[in-house]
């Protein structure tokens, strides 16, 4: 018996060990990234946090972990901790595994419950848009957004008809982009999905250029953006300013690109 439990207690050492040694190089290496550099604390996602997850769970249930980072990466609003005042509020969005956690990943939950922050008397859409335009940073819950539309038209002279095959593309096929809608509110932003049940476009599991946006629009919008899903294309955002001038055109389709 005794002959046993000697080699389990060898192994039992040599893994506490071991795990020390890990444990002592990462810390190591957390030092020697911002050594010589101005750092701060801040907080990172220790685990997927769901949307609807409120200030106080994420306090109080081993959802976040402090790191140091160099000043000079971090954004404005980056969390050093979650104080009390967030405990009523939620992530308006699901926040990945060692994401850095932003003031503004907090808003006021829906009264569904939904933990949406979902506009009063308008409805939570979602839909998968390019993000290589604007930049996944640049957007964040509640912006306000222009949506546009990259689609094929039926023919030469019903530009304002979709083809509904998607967008199709070759030497001889013609696209449009046109403003679909504007002064869009978006409510929250995630990864796009990549196992191909996203909600919009054509190009099946979400790519690293695209994100799962919802939005919140009253029932004719959200008709007008589910249909233009359900036909194919392609959905970009612009990023609204308080100066932002943006009316419905003709649009530009691929013999106007240059004027």
């Amino acid at each position: 018996m005794a002959r046993r439990i000697i080699p389990v207690l060898i192994s039992l050492v040599l893994a506490t060990v071991g795990t020390g040694a890990i444990m002592l190089y990462l810390r190591s290496a957390d030092e020697r990234a911002v050594e010589g550099k101005q750092a701060r604390t801040v907080l990172v996602a220790d685990r997927q946090i769901p949307a609807g997850t409120s200030g106080k769970v994420l306090r109080t249930k081993g959802y976040l972990r402090q790191v140091r980072m160099p000043v000079e990466t971090l954004p404005e609003d980056a969390l050093a901790q979650v104080t009390g005042n967030l405990d009523p509020l939620v992530t308006t969005a699901p926040v990945q595994r060692g994401q850095l956690i932003l003031r503004a990943m907090f808003g006021t939950g829906g009264a569904s419950g939904s933990g949406s922050g979902i506009p009063a008397g308008q409805m939570a859409v979602t839909a998968r848009v390019r993000s290589a335009v604007f930049g996944p940073a640049s957007l964040r819950p509640g912006a306000r957004v222009a949506i546009f539309y990259t689609y094929t038209p039926a023919d030469e002279r019903k530009r304002d008809v979709v083809s509904g095959a998607g967008l199709e593309k070759g030497r001889d096929i013609n696209s449009v982009t046109r403003l679909l809608m504007t002064d869009v509110e978006v409510i929250s932003v995630g990864p796009a999905p990549t196992d191909g049940t996203g909600t919009a476009g054509t190009s099946g599991g979400g790519g690293s250029d695209e994100l799962s946006v919802t939005f919140g629009l009253n029932q004719v919008d959200a008709e007008r953006l589910a249909h233009a899903v359900a036909l194919g294309g392609e959905l970009n955002v612009g990023v609204l300013g308080d100066s932002s001038n943006v009316k419905p055109d003709s649009g530009v389709d691929n013999r106007s690109l240059f004027g």
